[in-house]
This record gives structure tokens, sequence and C-alpha cells, in this order.
């Protein structure tokens, strides 16, 4: 393959307009939030605002491995799953750096991430609702995430590109990414169940699934050994504060509203325009999204914007609307980002 041949494909993978602008944009502001926010901080550290929550328990596990089976009503490492901290490790060892290694990864995956969904969004809308859809996920107020010590990056972009490798017959490659996706987080197997929509086959079923349902079946085995729990991830998230759609009805506690408002939304964006996308992305939202209600919201915006079909859905209605409405939209994305990364990251609430 010439370098010419090779440069029109990287082109065409992320086309500047489209995918790389929205990127670097959406990329400066959150850095800008999270290290502007950190610096006001007591975090000692440099990469101290990356790091917020979850991303230390990923860098503890990446340095120190799992550790001994948890206590019941104490925090601890098993809820995670071993995608994130073993990348954390890897580039560790080759002398990048855990932290920064892994800050930097993020951005890069979040651009695949961004590729895949200008992909899937142009396959089934005009060109510009959906370079809105990619706008509308670059820009969505928990989007700073993608730059801190979180899996979502990894997720969104293991995710996105299952749908896409699975829609263009690329079964082998869409295997790996549910694979990935799997490990990710604990569900992240609900990729696979959505996928069996668009499979349609139960050959291509066996060839995308059922891999990723071996390697999570081997770690629940391994958790099993390790811990006497193979589902230890589900029971040492006992020991953390949750807090269900019935007990937010009671007495609305305020960390969880903001989780509420935005995966309810994200859900009510794809019911709405369910019928103009393959139903395998609704049930991928559904089954992503809905869980929390009722199993604990605490992440939900978080996962709201790792969930692509919603910013699909959000791209076909803004091209629907009035310019001054779209920029208004995104407006009101960007002061809502400005203030949940204030939130996160100044006030020390759960992302």
């Amino acid at each position: 393959m010439s370098l010419t041949t090779g440069a029109s494909r990287v082109r065409a993978l992320f086309p500047l307009r489209e995918v790389v602008v929205p990127w670097l944009v959406s990329r400066a502001l959150a850095v800008a939030l999270i290290t502007g926010f950190g610096a006001f901080t007591s975090e000692s550290a440099p990469l101290g605002g990356f790091a917020k929550w979850d991303g230390g328990w990923y860098t503890s596990i990446a340095r120190h491995g799992y550790g001994p089976p948890p206590v019941d009503g104490v925090d601890s490492t098993w809820p995670f799953f071993p995608v994130l901290p073993g990348l954390m490790r890897g580039l560790d060892t080759i002398g990048v750096g855990d932290r920064l290694g892994i800050v930097i990864l993020n951005q890069l995956l979040f651009l695949v991430a961004l590729a895949g969904v200008w992909r899937l969004a142009r396959r089934h809308l005009a060109a510009r609702p959906a370079r809105l859809a990619v706008w509308a996920l670059a820009l969505f107020p928990g989007a700073f995430v993608f730059s801190m010590i979180y899996p979502s990056s990894v997720f969104l972009a293991a995710s996105v590109w299952a749908f896409v490798f699975a829609e263009e017959r690329h079964d082998l490659a869409a295997a790996g990414a549910v694979a990935v996706a799997a490990l990710v987080r604990p569900n992240g197997i609900v990729v696979a169940v959505a996928l069996v929509l668009t499979l349609r086959s139960w050959r291509r079923v066996a060839v995308v699934c059922l891999p990723a349902l071996v390697m999570v079946g081997v770690w629940c085995a391994l958790l099993w050994r390790w811990t006497d729990d193979p589902f230890v991830f589900y029971t040492a998230k006992a020991a953390w504060p949750e807090v269900t759609i019935v007990e937010l009805g009671r007495h609305w506690p305020r960390f969880a509203i903001p989780h509420a408002v935005l995966g309810i939304a994200a859900m009510a964006v794809v019911w709405t325009r369910r019928r103009a996308f393959p139903a395998a992305y609704t049930a991928f939202a559904v089954l992503y999204l809905l869980p929390s209600l009722v199993l604990g919201m605490v992440g939900l915006g978080r996962y709201a914007n790792e969930c692509f079909p919603p910013f699909l859905a959000a791209g076909d209605i803004l091209d629907r609307v009035s310019r001054r409405t779209c920029a208004f939209a995104f407006t009101a994305c960007v002061g809502g980002q400005v203030v949940c990364a204030w939130w996160v990251i100044y006030r020390a609430n759960l992302p």
C-alpha cells in the first residue's frame, strides 16, 4: 500500500470537519476543565484531577493487583473489571507511566470512538445530522470523563466499533471488540446481547458473541478462585452508596439527581427516534441504561455518555430544529459540562 493510499484511508476514517475538529475542541475543553478545577483542590499530584474516584481504584489495581478478598461493608477493588488496569500496567511497563499513559490513550481512543459514531451515523443519516450526532456526543455534559482515568473511552470505542464491524460483516473484528467491551465493565456484556438482533444468524452469533461470553465466564471463574464469589463485582458494590429510582422519589439525594436527569433524557431521546435506527441500537441503549434505575443510578450520567444510540437520535432531532435552537442546545451542553466538571472535580461528587 502506497503512502498516498494510506493517507487517503486515514482521512476517510478520521475526516477533519466531521471527526477531528469535534475531538480537538471537546478534548481541549475537557482537559482545561479537569486541570483548572483540579488546581483549586487539595490534589498534590499533577494528574490528581484526572484520577478522581474510580481513577484511584484503577490505579491501585494496576500497581498492586486486586488484593485480598473484600470485607462486608468496606469499599474494595473487586467491582472493577480488568481491561483498564491491564492497559495501565502495560503502559507503565513500557515506560510511559500508568496515569499519564492512560490519560493520553483515552484521548486517542475517544477519537477512534467518534470515528465509529460518524461511520454509523452516516450510514443511517444525511451528512448534517451525522455531524450533529458527533458534536452532541463530544460536548455532552458528561463528556469530560472521557479524558479521565475511567474506562469510558475504551468502552465507547469498543462498543461502537463492535456494531460497525458487525454491520459490515467483519465478524472476527467484531468479536474482538465485543470481548473488550465485555471485560471493560460488568454490564459490557449487553453489547453481545444487543448485537444478536443485528447478526440474525446463529453461526454469526456464535462467532461474534460467544468469545465474549467465554472470557467473562473465565473471569468469573478466576474471581471464584480468588474470593469464593464468582459475582464479587456485584456483591462487593453493596458497600457503596447507591440510589434507585424508588429511593430518589422518596428523599431526592442531590448526588444522584444529575445522573437521573442525564440518563432518563438519553433514554427518552432514543425512544423518540427508535424507528429511525435498527432495533439493535434501541436494545443496546435500553439494556445499558435502564437497569441502573433499579440497581443504582450513581454513574448513570456517565453511562449515558458512553452509549452511542442517544447521540445518533440527537443528531436526527437537532437537524429538524432551527439553527438558533441547535446553537442554544450546544451552548447548554457546554455550560452543562462546565457545571458537571465543577461538580465532580472541585465538589468531589461521583461522575
